[in-house]
């Protein structure tokens, strides 16, 4: 894919140019090669900082093989934003092929694209790239039809002539004979390798000649010829893909003329159907009247239904209409189910007797069947749901609380069998009898943890009649609100869940008393652990400096060693100490941090330890000046606003906690005629528990 060129005029009258040299793009947006950037393809910049800016890949404004490569200018920086790598450049105002790059770039009509090295070159089976060495940037204008000669790759005496011209230093690593490029395919763990470029190991053969230095010329001589072959296997190329375009229109043609044929016969047979001689009945489909539903999908068809069985329960409804349970029978048929998200279902479906083929629905009627399928299915999706949009949530280990049970013990391991020195047998205990034993026996610890659940709900109010057809837009938005919503909370809970009722003693209002009904009521969470129950495992932080991340960890047990399994341990930082970490000069610099630290302006990375951005913590605070902070003691005053002023660190180690569910989410519709009015509450009963003290840390008080 081209990139974009802007001119920037600089004070100095310099010709400036903005460039987009690295699109990002997806498996649905390639660039002719087939090939697309994303925002975790490796550019290798600390090697090639500033690569050169070439008119054309090297090729003269006839696209033919210039004798030399035409540097227009150099880059003197890049920048990563949303749709790509931004560079910025400088042209050099004494080179016609640069003012004519300057002159597109005024008119819109400039482009660029990247060039790299052919056997460093990495990308996946379906083109997305993973290593793309850029070693030089080309700009051009598009007039005449100009496209990049080869945005692929050039290869490496190419590039060496062309740095060499620049004053710049071609990096040692990429220099040599050439490898076979590698294409890696992502999904069934196995990988091929493409054929090499045969163009570069020709160059790397003439250029490796034993005692032999090339001179301008000779070197001249080979760029020139390099580009030529290019040139020809681009053509080549594109003559094959015309070829077989036109195969493929041939046969596209064929067919539908064989489809136009099997039409017409189909509307002879639909014609003879409709005669009402002969005793044949008019023609009927047999599922009409479910073409409304056409912009709902699977889940959100399944809401709807849910909602208004649920209003049929409470004498509210008639119910699910016919068409409306057609519609979702024959969806959930179709879906192929790759992902087994709508097993449950199906299973549900064929323990009602439904039939769950396509050709199987349209010889049934469905009368009588769909309430207990219908359950299974709008319920079980809007849970996944639920649990999949809340990032903080997914990672903490969950149990299911067994049918008839409010609550459910967990075993716990506890202290291990002691180790002794053993000394060898040497008597008996009689003669005859056994030998004294030399071993000292110890105990295995055991213990447990019960976990509880708590009932979490919402209410909704709105006008209006309870009826299909008006809920059908709107049931798409009250899903998406509900989930978003419902998942927001359940991380605040598992961040700052408190269940202390008691005057200035919950750390979500520690100026006051809460009402008892607030949504951290329902269980305790990270922050209680670490801030309360085991103050020994938070500190201090004050000034925010890069150690905080390192000290917080370090709380995770005696000496820190619950924190060594990095995997096992994630940081989580408040929004605003999050922004506030952007501005450490360890980040800048990436002096304590290495690639992938910062991804897309995200800090993710400190000291090997994945770092989340926790949106939700503090999240009782929703002061419009200083909402989302916390006071100097890490706690939350609701009555004083303006003493919550920092930030937190909060450590966490996943394992040592697990989120307990009992009740999946449900739905139930209240109508209240006198008000025109229908309710919907929604709830789930949920709760959760840690192992034991030293499953999170903390340092609070971060000054922002």
């Amino acid at each position: 894919m081209d990139g974009l060129i802007r001119a920037i005029k600089s004070d100095g009258g310099e010709w400036i140019i903005e460039i987009l040299g690295v699109p990002f793009g997806s498996p649905s947006d390639r660039d002719s090669d087939g090939e697309f950037f994303t925002a975790q393809t490796k550019l290798h910049l600390d090697k090639f900082p500033t690569p050169p800016l070439l008119y054309y890949h090297g090729f003269d404004e006839q696209k033919q093989p210039a004798a030399e490569p035409i540097f227009v200018g150099k880059t003197i920086g890049y920048e990563v934003r949303n749709d790509g790598v931004w560079f910025r450049g400088v042209l050099d105002k004494a080179i016609a092929q640069a003012k004519a790059v300057w002159d597109a770039a005024l008119a819109g009509m400039a482009r660029a694209s990247s060039g790299s090295i052919a056997h460093l070159v990495r990308k996946t089976r379906d083109g997305m790239l993973l290593e793309w060495p850029l070693a030089e940037l080309s700009v051009f204008d598009i007039y005449g039809g100009k496209n990049p000669a080869n945005r692929r790759a050039v290869v490496t005496p190419v590039m060496k002539a062309v740095y060499d011209q620049a004053g710049l230093t071609l990096p040692d690593d990429i220099e040599g004979e050439a490898p076979e490029a590698e294409t890696i395919e992502i999904g069934d763990g196995q990988s091929s390798v493409d054929a090499g470029d045969r163009q570069q190991q020709t160059i790397n053969s003439m250029t490796k000649t034993e005692n032999t230095t090339m001179n301008e010329e000779q070197v001249a001589r080979i760029v020139a010829e390099a580009m030529k072959a290019e040139q020809d296997k681009r053509v080549a190329e594109e003559s094959q893909k015309k070829q077989q375009e036109e195969l493929v229109a041939q046969a596209v043609k064929a067919a539908l003329v064989e489809k136009d044929k099997e039409l017409a016969s189909a509307k002879a047979e639909a014609a003879e159907a409709r005669r009402l001689p002969g005793g044949n009945a008019p023609y009927q489909t047999k599922f009409n009247n479910i073409a409304k539903y056409d912009d709902l999908d699977i889940t959100d068809a399944a809401v709807l239904a849910g909602i208004i069985s649920s209003a049929k329960m409470a004498n509210r409804s008639a119910g699910v209409s016919e068409d409306l349970r057609k519609y979702l029978a024959i969806q959930l048929a179709e879906h192929e189910d790759k992902d087994r998200q709508f097993v449950a279902s199906k299973t549900a479906m064929k323990m009602a007797g439904m039939p769950v083929k396509a050709n199987e629905l349209n010889q049934s009627t469905l009368a009588s069947y769909g309430d207990e399928w219908i359950g299974v299915t709008y319920s079980t999706q809007l849970w996944d749901k639920i649990r999949l949009a809340a990032p903080i949530a997914a990672r903490v280990p969950t149990i299911t609380i067994p049918q008839g049970s409010e609550s459910i013990v967990i075993p716990l391991n506890s202290t291990a069998p002691t180790f002794y020195k053993v000394a060898q047998a040497s008597a008996q205990d009689a003669n005859p009898g056994r030998v004294t034993a030399t071993f000292t026996t110890s105990k295995k610890g055991t213990g447990s943890k019960t976990l509880t659940v708590s009932k979490l709900g919402a209410a909704i109010n709105y006008t209006g009649e309870l009826e299909e057809d008006s809920l059908i837009p709107w049931v798409s938005e009250l899903r998406k609100d509900l989930t978003l919503e419902a998942a927001e909370v359940l991380e605040h809970i598992i961040i700052d869940g408190d269940t202390e009722t008691g005057a200035t003693t919950n750390i979500n209002d520690i100026g006051g008393t809460p009402a008892g009904t607030e949504a951290f009521m329902l269980f305790n969470g990270f922050r209680k652990l670490a801030l309360v129950t085991n103050t020994a495992n938070s500190r201090s932080a004050g000034a925010l400096a890069i150690a905080d991340y390192l000290e917080t960890v370090k709380l995770l047990g005696l000496a820190g060693r619950n924190a060594v399994d990095k995997k096992a341990v994630s940081i989580l930082v408040d929004t605003w100490t999050h922004w506030k970490s952007l501005e450490l000069p360890e980040v800048a610099t990436r002096d304590v941090f290495v690639a992938p630290t910062i991804e897309q302006g995200m800090l993710t990375n400190v000291y090997g330890y994945e770092v989340i951005t926790a949106a939700n913590m503090h999240r009782a605070n929703q002061d419009a000046t200083y909402g989302y902070k916390a006071n100097t003691s890490g706690k939350i005053d609701l009555d004083t606003a303006s003493n919550n002023t920092t930030g937190s660190i909060l450590a966490v180690r996943w394992d040592q906690w697990r989120l307990g569910y009992k009740r999946q989410m449900t739905f139930e519709v209240e109508r209240d005629a006198i008000s025109d009015s229908t309710n919907i509450v929604v709830m789930m009963r949920v709760g959760m528990v840690n192992r034991d003290t030293e499953a999170s840390a903390i340092s609070y008080g971060v000054t922002l």
